[in-house]
């Protein structure tokens, strides 16, 4: 496969593809024609030849099928971009060969970091102590769910934290029998490290956003909605005015920064063909992985309930300041209770550019299940998550782990289901999400009955998913997310088994991206 630069530009803003399918299903139609960037034609080969303007050029892949470019709903893009050059704990089974990937690290501007660990099935928790005895540099690794850090006595000092400090709004510090932190933060308490961490250049930045980019596209992915800071969304801004960027981005900052936006004039929907103001994001709490997904009732055998990240009436608060003034809101919510409150403080407000949202939306109570569809809200959900949470969700949630991922039965009632990774908490490949909204079974899982197996979904309805309604929901509808003519040129030739279309979702991991077009420029090709 051939990732395509900037500077690949043998071919003009015209061509002509021809498959097996294009998908959804047009009558007949194997081909699409694009003339300067704009879908002209779709339909058979031998009429569209006839079509093309001279020298158009032609790409045949006799055993593939047309879609439009993937949309990834939920990133956060330029943490996944940096993270794949930090330590890698993903799939680290035990303390010991977790302390052995860091030792093995190079520090970078003094410090070691990396992302993934995951210690629900390790039989030593994570402990300063542990990586003390194979750094003196600080160091600071992101969970796998990103909503927990581990960390060692070096980072704390940096950070000024000492069994006095007292936890934060939001945010606990974990500490052993003596009062003493044990090195592991939760939820807000993680930023009292995080914001002595040094940040990356903006050469560094850049660099890595193009490489991500690059990635991206070879995944059949053309754009992301993303989630991070005003420092994120300057670095997009210098790659468009660099004319660079070569992915459709939707962007949310965070609630914090909602007074500055207001004072800037930033609305909702309201930007270029390649970078789209979004709405802010605010967390109303944690994670199943954590344990710090707020519920109605206590976790499985416990008389924990999680943990709401806001006080008070302070997220509806910020949501109706922010839609008065044109800024649409994009809401975290995991646990029974964050949804139902999500959806609570969503539902008065009126559209404002973009359609307020819900984001993973996991567990929902029976009685929740069809109002967000009733109020128009966007569901952001991310199938991959499940791929590891199934075991997570017996264990925790029981018998209420029929109302997580319910994605039949939200569909059903008329929800919008916009699909994304969460990259870097899952991977950005589209293909394991698109498996298991199919399949629901872990990776592997080969005979395994299908976890709650009435909620799968048919392959035509995850590719709107992961199309047409992260469109919808960025406001790029109709111009981007479908196949038709008069719309933008992305598009993806997928190698794609057959049984796909029958409801095998496992033929979808082996599948391969022939060729991704962005705004008709082929910057993928194989």
């Amino acid at each position: 496969m051939k990732a395509v630069d900037k500077g690949f530009r043998q071919y003009p803003r015209n061509g002509l593809v021809i498959a097996d399918r294009v998908f959804p299903r047009h009558d007949l139609a194997n081909a699409v024609l694009w003339v300067d960037g704009i879908i002209q034609t779709i339909g058979r080969a031998g009429e569209l030849r006839k079509q093309a303007p001279p020298h158009c050029p032609v790409f045949e892949f006799p055993h593939a099928t047309l879609t439009a470019g993937f949309i990834d709903s939920h990133t956060h893009f330029a943490q996944w971009a940096l993270k794949r050059r930090q330590v890698d704990l993903v799939g680290a089974s035990t303390l010991a060969e977790a302390v052995a990937r860091v030792a093995s690290a190079e520090p970078v501007h003094d410090w070691i970091l990396g992302q993934g660990w995951n210690a629900n099935d390790w039989a030593e928790p994570p402990t300063r102590a542990a990586l003390d005895a194979v750094t003196t540099a600080p160091v600071f690794l992101d969970s796998l769910d990103v909503h927990a850090a581990w960390v060692n006595s070096a980072a704390l000092q940096r950070a000024g934290i000492s069994a006095a400090t007292p936890d934060p709004q939001g945010g606990r510090i974990v500490r052993d029998a003596a009062g003493a932190p044990t090195g592991v933060l939760l939820e807000l308490a993680v930023d009292l490290v995080r914001r002595v961490v040094p940040s990356p250049t903006e050469d560094a930045l850049k660099e890595a956003l193009l490489a991500g980019q690059r990635t991206a596209h070879q995944l059949g992915v053309t754009g992301i909605h993303d989630v991070e800071e005003l420092a994120v969304l300057r670095a997009f801004r210098r790659l468009e005015q660099d004319d660079e960027l070569r992915m459709r981005v939707l962007f949310h900052p965070p609630v914090a920064d909602l007074a500055r936006l207001i004072s800037e004039g930033m609305r909702s929907g309201e930007g270029s063909a390649w970078l789209t103001s979004g709405g802010v994001k605010l967390f109303l709490d944690g994670s199943l992985g954590s344990q710090t997904a707020w519920m109605l009732e206590p976790y499985e055998g416990s008389r924990d309930r999680g943990m709401p990240l806001t006080a008070g009436d302070s997220a509806a608060v910020a949501v109706r300041l922010a839609a008065q003034h044109g800024i649409a809101a994009t809401v975290h919510a995991i646990g029974d209770a964050a949804v139902r409150h999500a959806i609570e403080i969503l539902e008065p407000l009126p559209r404002v550019g973009v359609p307020h949202r819900i984001e993973h939306f996991q567990c929902v109570h029976p009685h929740d299940l069809d109002r967000a569809a009733r109020a128009g809200i966007v569901l952001s959900m991310q199938p991959a998550h499940l791929l590891v949470d199934i075991p997570l969700a017996d264990r925790h949630w029981g018998r209420r782990g029929r109302g997580a991922y319910a994605f039949h039965t939200l569909a059903s009632h008329g929800s919008l289901l916009a699909f994304g990774s969460d990259a870097p908490v899952a991977p950005l490949d589209p293909r394991p999400g698109v498996y298991a909204a199919m399949d629901r079974r872990a990776l592997g899982g080969g005979g395994d009955a299908a976890w709650y197996g009435a909620e799968r979904l048919s392959f035509e309805d995850v590719v709107t998913a992961y199309t047409r309604t992260p469109a919808f929901a960025a406001g790029w509808s109709p111009r981007l997310g479908t196949l038709r003519p008069g719309a933008a040129a992305d598009l993806v030739a997928w190698d794609i088994d057959p049984a796909v279309f029958t409801g095998d979702g496992e033929a979808f991991l082996a599948a391969r991206v022939r060729l991704t077009v962005v705004d008709g420029e082929i910057v993928v090709q194989s």
